[in-house]
């Protein structure tokens, strides 16, 4: 499910400015295009419920890093601007929409940081268990290994 969302926010973003940024989602030793965006879960986590149902709480953040221009407040702007709007819904790869909650953004040293949470209910199917085939009950103890006085 992780990679999934991953999929759907790097292609929602690719859709929303038209490929004019790269997007990273590993770490660039060497060769960074700037401007680009990195993204990133940031502690995603699940809560168990009733059944098999689990609640998948999956934080991200969306940075974006502007080239050396003199104008980089109000592209840095103007990216948030279009983050807020845009990363509102993502399409998973089998066609499900996820809404986008608690978006907010903060600028830091110049770099634009998004967050969002993708979160979402899963049913898991239960395990197919196999049946024990025999079973051999001991009586000669009371359970805490010791012996039964007749």
């Amino acid at each position: 499910m992780i990679t999934g969302i991953l999929d759907a926010v790097t292609r929602r973003l690719s859709e929303i400015f038209d490929d004019k940024y790269a997007i990273y989602t590993d770490e660039v030793k060497q060769g960074l295009e700037e401007p680009c965006f990195f993204v990133m879960f940031l502690e995603p986590s699940e809560k168990p419920m009733i059944g098999q149902r689990y609640f998948l709480q999956n934080g991200m953040v969306i940075q974006f890093i502007p080239d050396e221009s003199e104008q980089v407040s109000k592209d840095v702007y103007e990216v948030a601007e279009v983050l807020m709007d845009g990363m509102e819904y993502i399409t998973l790869s089998d066609g499900d929409l996820l809404r986008g909650t608690g978006r907010r953004w903060q600028v830091v040293d110049g770099v634009l940081h998004f967050f969002v949470s993708y979160n979402l209910f899963v049913r898991r199917k239960e395990g197919q268990q196999e049946p024990m085939e025999e079973i051999e009950v001991n009586r000669s103890n009371d359970g805490y290994g010791r012996e039964k006085n007749g």
